[in-house]
């Protein structure tokens, strides 16, 4: 095999044959070249390819190494491993072994996805006249996440300890109940119910340890306590384990992922070889330089430095702007200059902390007439039109889907009232049996109930028979021409019904793409709402479409990259959020976000702050993301928006904080950007106060009382010495603006350097 091509690091760990390898692959650091050559030399080297399981954690990441490792062993070998995702993986060897388990599910179970597991609950919280307000569905959901994750029992998990909850307690264990009446799982299930299989029934293990000789595991980092173990049985007994990630980019420990997974592979696995991929392909130095100095403020991590042989490139711009209206017009317009200059929609990506925050940035989008997309909200695959018609297909392939068979019982509308369903719903708990099958056989429920869902019944008999007669595509748009649908989109739906329709015929067009890609013993529909179900929006993402801006929080961004991005919002309180003043294992987790964020742009990068920001209904001056003032001052240019602070109507503080009214600030214009050209600052202290420091970082200054700021008087010079009510004495280093646009940076006597803006600062000369 030609290795020419791969870099030393790279070419060490693809020749690594045996044993456990820890790949430590810094951002950019061509990774998947390196599993996928890996993949090869093992091929090459003897290992037979049906005895490979490589693991991922998105089907995008898992069919682009699949594609890649075909062009270099061909398609048989390729078809021959297992390359896939930890939860694709699960759900497949649950498919031979569930029913081992003994636990009621049965091998045609169901995988319940986000809004499936909220119906639920739903269900379980009204059935318990409990108010949503009172107990969101979302944190009992969030628990029994935690719980499954933890390996801990549910009714222990909410009857003891910090969680110690009588009722959601029983909501959680009726929720399971549920999940097991419905042969339904949800996809934390898929995880701990193989761990429990591995377990409990040794000789299942044993299979997939013979058949699994060399395991690859990609974005290490990312994996959760059950994936950890599903890992180290597997190779307990050969050790032929390679895991290549980056500990500085794992962002996910709210959802459960353990970075000490990463940390800790050198004491978890004996003679471990550690090789580090430090060489980026992707950034420029410039960057790359930025985000090394990030990341280097954390404690917490194997150290690794980012280096390219790529030119510096353009320094990073800090952009100040008045507010969130400001932010986004300064990103629209340097968007259209660039399309203006010959550059695509697709090369800008915003990249955000909060869902929220896209709000504003959309609105202005679409005032500008940029086209975007947002990724990371709903899926193409939760829209009510395809939901609708995915839920028809689900019930026929499961008759105990009870979440299914009430969205679509009366969909279109068949005169089956809330009454209708209460009477079949007491039957069907009474006979324990699904919604669907009380109304099919059982001979107890009362007659008129009966006869109003026989229409429907009937119909979903004449499916699930066309099911094995037929295509899925042409059994899909039998269902769509069956029910009308076309038709009931007009009669609901009005202006949209045109794109709603179109979204169901893009949803004939991923069937009919799916079934293609299936293999001769799958089930169309069984497999096709798997793929389904484990998929995200951006598993999706079309990156031959150079038809848009794309917008995403810096969590969704995650392998991905993007020529110029933007990264607004870099505010204390927003991004590092409110809770990293307090947790230290947080902070150092929005730091990685902040690390991974920067590295996802190639060329050019935007970090931008406002001065002020409409919060929980009010307006407040913000501070400074302490990560801006982490990056060295050579690396960025700053460029200052106009402040437009109406002076009567601001107030500020002793530590240097603002709150103003709802009022009070201008619209930023293009002539109100000032551009400082080759000069660079670092905005320690720019336009804000930052507040008191603890050992536990920055306290909170917004919403802070405050008086006006004084008017600069005259023009600070190079060398003057003044006094800060707050840092001291100290010397003035560098002068740049005049009037209320004059930055200063001082060198204060106590060591430390600071660039404030003197018509805010509360300076004295001391000449």
């Amino acid at each position: 095999m030609n290795l020419s091509s791969l870099n030393k690091e790279q070419r060490a760990a693809v020749e690594c044959l045996d044993g456990p390898l820890l790949v430590l692959a810094g951002a950019g650091s061509g990774k998947t070249r390196v599993v996928t050559y890996r993949i090869a030399n093992l091929i090459e080297h003897g290992v037979n390819a049906w005895n490979i399981l490589a693991l991922t954690f998105t089907n995008k990441a898992a069919k682009e190494m699949k594609e890649r490792t075909a062009q270099l062993v061909g398609e048989k070998n390729a078809e021959d491993m297992w390359v896939t995702t930890f939860h694709a993986a699960c759900a497949r060897i649950l498919r031979m072994h569930i029913e081992e388990l003994r636990d009621g599910h049965t091998r045609r179970f169901i995988i319940y996805d986000d809004s499936d597991q909220m119906s639920v609950l739903d269900t379980i919280l009204k059935r318990h006249g409990v108010d949503e307000k009172t107990l969101p569905k979302r944190a009992i959901k969030e628990g029994i996440s935690r719980a499954k994750n933890a390996g801990i029992p549910l009714d222990r998990y909410f009857s003891e300890g910090l969680y110690a909850n009588a009722l959601e307690c029983d909501i959680a264990q009726e929720y399971q109940k549920e999940l097991l009446a419905a042969n339904a799982l949800d996809f934390d299930d898929l995880l701990c119910l193989t761990v429990r299989l591995f377990e409990e029934c040794p000789h299942v293990l044993e299979r997939y340890r013979m058949r699994f000789r060399f395991i690859l595991v990609d974005e290490y980092q990312d994996t959760n306590p059950p994936q950890f173990r599903i890992v180290k049985m597997l190779c307990d007994s050969h050790q032929n384990i390679c895991v290549v990630g980056d500990d500085d980019q794992s962002i996910y420990g709210w959802r459960g992922a353990d970075v000490s997974n990463i940390l800790r592979f050198e004491s978890d696995f004996k003679n471990v070889r550690v090789i580090r991929l430090e060489q980026n392909y992707r950034s420029t130095a410039n960057i790359l330089n930025a985000a090394n100095a990030v990341i280097a403020n954390n404690t917490n991590r194997k150290s690794k430095v980012l280096w390219t042989t790529d030119a510096d490139g353009e320094r990073i711009k800090h952009v100040v702007v008045d507010n969130e209206r400001g932010e986004s017009s300064y990103i629209c317009r340097q968007i259209l200059r660039g399309i203006n200059a010959g550059k695509k929609y697709s090369d800008y990506a915003m990249l955000y902390r909060t869902n929220a925050q896209s709000r504003v940035l959309e609105s202005t989008l679409i005032s500008y007439g940029i086209p975007y997309k947002v990724f990371g909200g709903h899926r193409f695959y939760d829209r009510k039109e395809v939901k609708d018609i995915m839920c028809y297909l689900r019930l026929i392939a499961n008759a105990g889907d009870d979440v299914s068979f009430k969205r679509i019982v009366n969909l279109p509308t068949r005169g089956i009232g809330n009454t209708t369903i209460a009477s079949l719903t007491k039957r069907a708990d009474e006979a324990g049996m699904s919604l669907y099958e009380t109304a099919l056989t059982d001979e107890m429920l009362d007659k008129r109930v009966r006869d109003k869902l026989y229409p429907f019944l009937s119909l979903m008999e004449g499916f699930k028979k066309m099911r094995y007669e037929t295509s899925l595509k042409e059994l899909a748009q039998s269902i769509i021409v069956t029910i009308n649908y076309r038709e009931h989109l007009e009669k609901t739906s009005n202006a949209d019904a045109q794109s709603k329709w179109e979204n169901i015929m893009e949803l004939l067009g991923s069937i009919e793409e799916a079934e293609n890609g299936l293999s001769k013993d799958d089930d169309p529909l069984s497999a096709f709402l798997e793929n389904v179900a484990l998929m995200s929006d951006i598993d999706a993402m079309n990156e031959e479409d150079k038809g848009y801006v794309s917008l995403m929080t810096l969590h969704n961004a995650k392998g991905l990259e993007f020529d110029t991005v933007f990264i607004p919002g870099l505010e204390d309180d927003i991004f590092p959020t409110s809770r990293a003043k307090n947790e230290f294992s947080t902070l150092e987790e929005e730091r990685r976000l902040m690390y991974v964020g920067i590295t996802r742009a190639r060329k050019k990068l935007y970090l931008i702050n406002a001065q002020s920001r409409s919060l929980y209904g009010n307006t407040s001056f913000m501070r400074e993301s302490r990560f801006i003032s982490e990056i060295p001052n050579q690396l960025m240019d700053i460029e200052a928006g106009s402040y437009g602070i109406d002076v009567s109507s601001t107030a500020r503080s002793t530590d240097g904080s603002y709150s103003i009214g709802a009022a009070g600030f201008s619209s930023y214009t293009d002539s109100s950007v000032t551009s400082y050209g080759s000069n660079t600052y670092r905005g320690l202290g720019y336009i804000k106060g930052r507040g008191s420091q603890t050992s536990s970082g920055y306290q909170s200054t917004i919403g802070k009382t405050a008086k006006p700021p004084k008017p600069v008087e005259k023009n600070l010079t190079v060398g003057q010495r003044v006094r800060h009510e707050k840092f001291g004495d100290g010397s003035v280093t560098a002068v740049s603006g005049s009037g209320n646009a004059m930055l200063v940076t001082i060198m204060f006597d106590s060591g430390v350097s600071k660039k404030l803006a003197a018509a805010y600062a509360p300076l004295t000369s001391i000449d």
